[in-house]
């Protein structure tokens, strides 16, 4: 049982409730992602500090910007009291789910997680798969086991999503398309870090069969959306995107099935953790 936990991968909805009528900056990825450490660090200070290590790879964990908010207005969106909201969370590695739970568990009153100067009391954690759109769960071995030789995966890229080639002579290099080699590079990537050795893809086998059989069949809803950090302003994509697999490779088409899967735990491209990259399977029309 114990191996088992250990594949574990999560997504956590928490809805939320404003103590009073308050307001917070309507980018809030950063704040949420200093509330996750924060809630992660009084229960376990030394896996938190671990998870704010610069540099890091890959991060096991996505943080959502704050949903169901109103429109913003001058940078800032007003909370109300007699509101519900929600944030989501993602876990790839399961002891920091153990220490995220625990600390709700265990705390005296009812718990609350600050945004800002904002303080939200914690109605209610959703992680069970049908309990919210975006919560459930699943492990490494069922995301092997349930993928398909699908001809076709769709995505909906629901929060802004880019990806980085780092630093430039001219500044940093960012790139807001929906293309095939950048997404699902980025999440073999993170399969390749995430997931346990055993499980390991073949990156250069899968990236060449992305490279020359995988098309953008079908585009809805796809622009750009801004979001702002506290030192600047960064560009993303939103949109659904359906991808058409043209390589008869049953093997392929499976790992890129599974790929499709894991993106909805870790999302896609750069700063997932800071409520970029929030993907799901689905959302294309036939």
């Amino acid at each position: 049982m114990e191996g088992q936990h250990a594949d574990l991968v999560y997504s956590i909805v928490v809805l939320l409730t404003p103590l009073e009528e308050t307001r917070v900056q309507a980018t809030v990825g950063g704040q949420a992602h200093a509330a996750f450490l924060s809630t992660v660090r009084a229960a376990d200070p030394a896996l938190a500090g671990a998870l704010h290590m610069p540099n890091m790879p890959t991060r096991p964990f996505t943080v959502s910007a704050l949903q169901g908010v109103p429109p913003a207005r001058d940078g800032w969106v007003q909370l109300s009291p007699e509101q519900t909201y929600w944030l989501r969370f993602t876990v790839l590695y399961p002891p920091i789910y153990q220490r995220f739970m625990a600390r709700f568990l265990e705390s005296e009153g009812r718990p609350v997680i600050r945004l800002g100067q904002a303080r939200l009391l914690i109605r209610e954690i959703l992680v069970t798969p049908g309990s919210h759109r975006w919560a459930g769960y699943s492990s490494w071995p069922e995301l092997v086991s349930e993928a398909r030789p699908v001809e076709e995966v769709a995505l909906e890229f629901a929060s802004p999503t880019a990806f980085s080639f780092g630093q430039k002579a001219w500044g940093k290099k960012i790139v807001v398309l929906p293309e095939p080699e950048l997404v699902f590079g980025s999440l073999v990537r993170s399969w390749n870090l995430l997931a346990p050795e055993r499980l390991g893809l073949d990156r250069r086998e899968l990236m060449g069969y992305v490279e020359e059989h995988v098309v953008v069949k079908r585009i809805e809803g796809l622009r750009t959306q801004m979001l702002r950090f506290r030192r600047a302003l960064q560009v993303g994509f939103v949109g659904r995107v359906m991808y058409g697999l043209m390589g008869e490779d049953r093997q392929m088409r499976c790992q890129l099935d599974a790929l499709s899967g894991l993106a909805f735990y870790s999302g896609v491209g750069m700063k997932t953790s800071m409520g970029m990259g929030q993907v799901r399977r689905g959302g294309v029309r036939k």
